[in-house]
């Protein structure tokens, strides 16, 4: 679905800019809030979807995981990533009645992912590397749909929790935030471990685009106004969460997240600029996994391969230019 949405208010622009995010994804909101509040009405596209990089002419920003840079990368060496939108720590969310008390507890457990994505990336590095268990040792169950508040029908993970069928889940947030509110907090514990593994929302283009001197101010443009929504997204989340709410609520997700669920999630989000200093680390090991998984098969980008794909420039100018303003 496209929707042409807005153009810059606060910082000059010549032509239209063509911006691509799932909308219904938490991750992408602060995208579409900066294009309604810092862009002018008919002067930009807003794709809502993620395609492959160059399937759509004219693109000039994606935004999503780091795991749809690492597969779209391999074939598109051009591929450039400029910043995080937001750095995502994932939970998992288990039913102390099924006798889950403690990380070690989750073997021979099912356990409710969003298959092939950041969802079971997680669940996979935590139960290897936190836990000790290898795949054999748990089952995970992908056939789940998400929903951002209760009460959640049959279907949803949360209800999937509540019902029986999986006895723990790590799935996009607030989904997972709503199954422990969906057995009752008496009856949930939390398992999570930033250090091994936390979801990067980033920004990234093409070289074509960085190369291109009108595409290059547009996207360093964004970068600024971005920025004033992200320290929104930090300082005055409450002002956020209507708007999220509003703009979650046009995909396939169940119901609408309340501010009860964006407050109890939210402390899982760090919104803000940047490119983190281990970010070549985390996608060189996580490309082990996508490669496995890849249906062609094919080998693991190195680490240099990886870090080759970061372009600080844009991020560096659009500092530079808040700094001088």
């Amino acid at each position: 679905m496209i929707y042409a949405l807005a153009h810059f208010l606060l910082l000059p622009s010549a032509t239209a800019l063509t911006i691509a995010a799932v909308s219904s994804i938490i991750e992408a909101t602060p995208l579409v809030v900066t294009l309604q509040d810092h862009y002018e009405p008919n002067s930009y596209t807003y794709i809502n979807s993620l395609p492959v990089v160059g399937s759509i002419p004219n693109v000039d920003l994606y935004a999503g995981s780091e795991v749809h840079v690492l597969d779209d990368a391999p074939a598109h060496p051009d591929l450039r990533v400029l910043s995080t939108v937001v750095e995502f720590a994932y939970q998992i969310v288990a039913d102390k009645r099924k006798g889950i008390l403690k990380p070690s507890d989750l073997r021979g457990k099912r356990i409710g992912v969003v298959g092939n994505v950041t969802s079971e990336y997680f669940g996979y590095r935590y139960l290897r590397e936190g836990v000790g268990l290898n795949s054999s040792e748990y089952t995970f169950v992908r056939n789940g749909s998400l929903c951002y508040a209760l009460p959640c029908g049959n279907g949803t993970y949360p209800a999937m929790l509540a019902s029986g069928q999986v006895d723990a889940l790590t799935v996009f947030e607030p989904t997972t935030t709503v199954g422990g509110m969906a057995i009752g907090e008496e009856n949930a514990i939390y398992f999570r471990n930033d250090t091994l593994y936390r979801k990067l929302n980033v920004l990234y283009t093409t070289k074509d685009r960085l190369e291109n001197a009108t595409s290059r101010a547009e996207i360093v443009g964004f970068l600024r106004a971005l920025g004033k929504t992200q320290e929104m997204f930090t300082k005055e989340p409450e002002k956020a969460w209507p708007r999220v709410a509003n703009i979650t609520a046009t995909g396939s997700t169940v119901n609408v997240a309340t501010e009860e669920v964006m407050r109890r999630f939210w402390p899982l989000t760090k919104w803000g600029r940047g490119l983190p200093a281990d970010m070549a680390d985390l996608m060189a090991e996580e490309d082990k996994w996508v490669a496995m998984r890849d249906p062609k098969g094919r080998t693991p980008m190195s680490r240099e391969m990886i870090q080759g794909l970061v372009d600080d420039g844009p991020l560096r100018e659009a500092l530079a230019l808040d700094a001088e303003a």
